[in-house]
């Protein structure tokens, strides 16, 4: 049998701004374990970067944050590079959200709507 994993408790990293937030995954013992931060775009539309998620479960956590805080300031569309993402994440986020695939220069970006489908 296998340990349960810490529990992941997500904060703001930085003060934020009219067109940034940026917030950290810090696991139960206090360490930085993942980053992300969402720029607005244009519009009423942003884009997250996962700058460090090292598993499925931390990413989703950051996105999760991010789209809440997106929801806050009013934007209502997400973006999110999926180039540099995992299938397991992609697909992750595919079953967690209603999204699209914008291809964008030879990009794709998964896309998906701040208001909760159910809602």
């Amino acid at each position: 049998m296998s340990a349960a994993p810490d529990p992941v408790l997500v904060r703001s990293s930085e003060p934020e701004t009219l067109d940034r937030a940026a917030v950290v995954a810090v696991d139960g013992n206090g360490a930085i374990v993942g980053r992300a931060s969402l720029s607005r775009l244009y519009g009423m539309r942003a884009e997250i970067d996962l700058e460090h998620a090292p598993s499925t479960t931390i990413a989703l956590a950051l996105v999760d944050a991010l789209e809440r805080e997106a929801r806050r300031r009013g934007l209502v569309r997400l973006e999110l590079d999926a180039v540099p993402l995992s299938d397991s994440l992609i697909a992750a986020v595919r079953r967690r959200r209603s999204t699209a695939g914008e291809v964008r220069a030879s990009h794709t970006y998964l896309t998906w709507s701040t208001t909760p489908v159910n809602s």
